[in-house]
């Protein structure tokens, strides 16, 4: 290209008023009337309205944390139009890391849709979670009339998590608009962030990335936020082994801005000790005997733990996350994130009796086994 061709490319350029095509493209003409109608885009945006939206979005104060430092610290918070999918196989405690999530958001309008979970479930859960009380112990006490459980259990509902609205019908698209209008009527507000548990559910759609089509349009045309909750298949890698990017089962990993996988060690240890017991039955070796007490070890360990990375992160300049382990209060469902080899105090209790008395000085970790 020569200069005098870049000359004219570039006059052609600065000819060229945006304005003036936008408007010949957003009218069209009745032929028997002559009239003139302006008609509304449907995919158009001017490319300077990101500006707007992302100094809305930068501006947000709103955002919704999930409670663990290091996810946070990296992901700032799910904000109005962005989906977050967590990610695992079945039990794997995708639920648990999500209840922990209301737990440090107890204040804020969550629009919670579980087709699965009746809501008095939900809420015992929660009252069990934040009240400290073993679920089985609450159940009797409310079950035998006791005042004081039946207290607990409306003060969660109506004091602890005044603004949660828990939609239990099934899931189709109508429930969760108009379930969503509902709610916002009700807050007076929008939501802060709305809750899918599950994405298998979302009734119409038979192929998981048509039901994600359907929750990426929710979140964009309302301008709200949305965790997900993706129950993986075996398609999508081997059980209990860590969650990547490709564990989405072909779907939510291309809508999700946020992905957060889920598993529990205990489920690839399994797998792994069956296979060594097999290899021992057919031809025992002090190896073989030797790798089944470490995974037998590992796997009392591992009972009472989950795992959790962020395996996709869209936020800018924000980075992926490696697995952190969480101890699962087997009795509440509460979890506590573990430091670096520390051992659950289940576990401890368990195997190693304390043999010193105990502080007089307890954290709130330390009261859950104080129990």
């Amino acid at each position: 290209m020569t200069g005098t061709d870049l000359q004219q490319t570039d006059s052609t350029q600065m000819d060229f008023d945006p304005a003036a095509a936008w408007g010949a493209l957003e009218t069209e003409t009745n032929e028997a009337s002559g009239t003139v109608y302006k008609k509304p885009p449907k995919h158009y945006r001017p490319f300077a309205d990101a500006a707007e939206r992302f100094i809305t979005e930068a501006q947000q104060t709103k955002r919704f944390y999930t409670g663990i430092p290091q996810f946070d610290a990296e992901m700032r918070g799910l904000s109005p139009g962005h989906l977050g999918v967590v990610v695992g196989y079945s039990h794997s405690g995708k639920t648990q890391l999500v209840l922990h999530m209301l737990r440090n958001n107890r204040l804020a309008n969550i629009a919670y849709f579980c087709p699965d979970e009746p809501a008095p479930l939900v809420l015992t859960k929660l009252t069990s979670l934040t009240h400290n009380i073993p679920a089985r112990e609450l159940e009797e006490k409310v079950g035998s009339g006791d005042r004081e459980a039946i207290t607990l259990l409306r003060q969660t509902a109506e004091e602890e998590f005044p603004n949660l609205i828990v939609f239990d019908k099934p899931l189709t698209t109508s429930v969760l608009n108009d379930g969503y209008k509902e709610a916002c009527d009700v807050w007076g507000a929008a939501a802060d962030i709305n809750i899918v548990d599950y994405v298998d559910l979302v009734q119409g759609p038979e192929v998981v990335p048509q039901k994600f089509d359907i929750l990426k349009s929710f979140v964009s045309v309302n301008e709200t936020a949305m965790w997900a909750i993706h129950q993986t298949s075996r398609s999508g890698g081997a059980e209990g082994k860590a969650m990547t990017i490709s564990s989405g089962n072909y779907g939510g990993e291309q809508h999700a801005t946020m992905m957060i996988g889920v598993r529990r060690k205990k489920s690839a240890l399994m797998a792994e000790l069956a296979e060594q017991r097999v290899k021992q039955l057919r031809n025992p070796t002090d190896t073989v005997a030797q790798k089944i007490v470490e995974l037998e070890y590992e796997m009392s360990i591992a009972e009472y733990t989950l795992t959790a990375n962020v395996v996709k992160n869209k936020r800018p300049g924000g980075a992926l996350v490696d697995e952190l382990d969480f101890e699962i209060a087997m009795s509440t469902g509460r979890i506590f994130q573990l430091a670096d080899g520390a051992l659950p105090q289940q576990w401890l209790r368990r195997n190693q009796p304390a043999t010193e008395p105990a502080s007089t000085t307890l954290t709130e970790e330390e009261e859950l086994w104080a129990a």
